[in-house]
């Protein structure tokens, strides 16, 4: 008699499975202590960044499952292509090219209101209003 069933079909394994080491969590560990921005142009910047590196990401996922054996392959896909889509367009919306007349804008009121940047967003107490009769 065997001792194994050898009807049942073998599980499928990804070939190239990468194993967790002290190398791989190494550019996680650096982009934790990567230094603070000293501005909102390099804040700005950074996270654009991220973002771009995201949509490359999604962008080369999207390739591969295109050509996937899998029966829902395509259907997701087409998910990675338009939250690559959104991650694009989320990026360009954080060009400093589009952002720098928005901030000039709010620097400028700020300096109108002469309330030593309180201007715009700044939360006030309601006050009561008394009439006279």
């Amino acid at each position: 008699m065997a001792d194994q069933d050898d009807t049942a079909n073998p599980t499928r394994k990804r070939h190239n499975q990468l194993k967790p080491t002290a190398d791989a969590r190494a550019p996680a560990a650096a982009a934790d202590t990567a230094p603070l921005p000293q501005t909102l142009d390099e804040a700005i910047e950074r996270v654009r960044s991220l973002l771009l590196e995201v949509r490359a990401m999604l962008h080369c996922l999207s390739e591969v499952l295109q050509y996937s054996d899998d029966d829902d392959s395509v259907l997701h896909a087409e998910v990675a292509q338009a939250a690559a889509r959104w991650i694009n367009d989320s990026a360009a919306d954080l060009d400093m090219v589009k952002l720098r007349p928005l901030i000039e804008l709010i620097r400028k009121r700020e300096d109108e209101s002469g309330s030593g940047g309180c201007g715009l967003y700044q939360v006030r107490e309601q006050t009561a209003v008394y009439r006279v009769a």
